[in-house]
């Protein structure tokens, strides 16, 4: 997974910092004294500093530590295997890097896997952990949690750049989804991109609404099936021609 942290002033970014931070996998976002700090920096840096980058990653990798407590919070409180938020975080890296995103794009993605269902934190235990058929009232406070993750990152200004990841995961490409019933390019690329992981990695991992979990043909078929319909085509042909999809392990 990527991290980035934020250095004050381009002539901070000499060769051996760059190298560094190459080696390490961060991401170096410049930016002047006036300007807001990119969002999802875990760390800054100022001229002074920037001769040396250890200080700096060893924040960087506390904080994503602290997204992936985060995850796993989630995922327990669903009855969620351990490592299921990490293994979504997983495909997600391959994927980025196979669809050619941007480094941008890909540390969206990656955080977005692990913080796309924190407005579960949100829900009653009795609509999250229910094992028999959710009535419309329930269907309805379990679709709010898109709206309730993505306003939680709002509120709290950090990771403003995952917000809609959060918010429109469950838009499908035919408009049936949710909140909004969004259809085609009205979906963000990052949400119709996490949507088809979601699905993926949520079929072929256990749950604790049903007494077994599809195996990965059963999961291709699937996406094979909908292709075009709740998913986007070009970007379903890619997860399969790149082989993104592996089976859950028990880690």
């Amino acid at each position: 997974m990527l991290k980035r942290i934020a250095v004050i002033g381009e002539a901070s970014l000499d060769e051996t910092l760059v190298s560094a931070a190459q080696e390490a996998g961060v991401q170096l976002k410049t930016m002047t004294p006036a300007d807001a700090v990119p969002p999802g920096s875990t760390a800054l840096l100022g001229p002074a500093e920037a001769s040396t980058l250890s200080a700096a990653l060893a924040h960087a990798t506390a904080h994503e530590g602290l997204l992936r407590i985060i995850a796993e919070a989630v995922d327990s409180r669903e009855g969620l295997v351990h490592g299921s938020g990490a293994r979504l975080c997983e495909h997600a890296t391959r994927f980025a890097q196979a669809l050619g995103l941007s480094e941008d794009e890909q540390y969206a993605l990656e955080r977005g896997a692990l913080l796309h269902d924190v407005g579960k934190i949100l829900l009653n235990n009795d609509v999250l952990m229910k094992k028999s058929v959710l009535d419309y009232d329930d269907w309805l406070l379990l679709q709010a949690h898109t709206t309730m993750g993505a306003n939680l990152l709002l509120e709290s200004k950090c990771h403003t750049d995952v917000v809609d990841i959060v918010r429109y995961h469950h838009e499908c490409w035919n408009g049936e989804g949710y909140p909004e019933g969004l259809e085609k390019d009205a979906i963000p690329t990052l949400a119709l991109i996490m949507k088809i992981l979601d699905v993926y990695c949520a079929m072929t991992s256990p749950r604790h609404y049903r007494s077994s979990h599809a195996s990965h043909e059963d999961a291709i078929a699937h996406l094979k099936e909908e292709r075009g319909e709740r998913y986007h085509a070009e970007l379903v042909d890619a997860f399969i021609e790149h082989k993104i999809g592996k089976p859950f392990s028990n880690r």
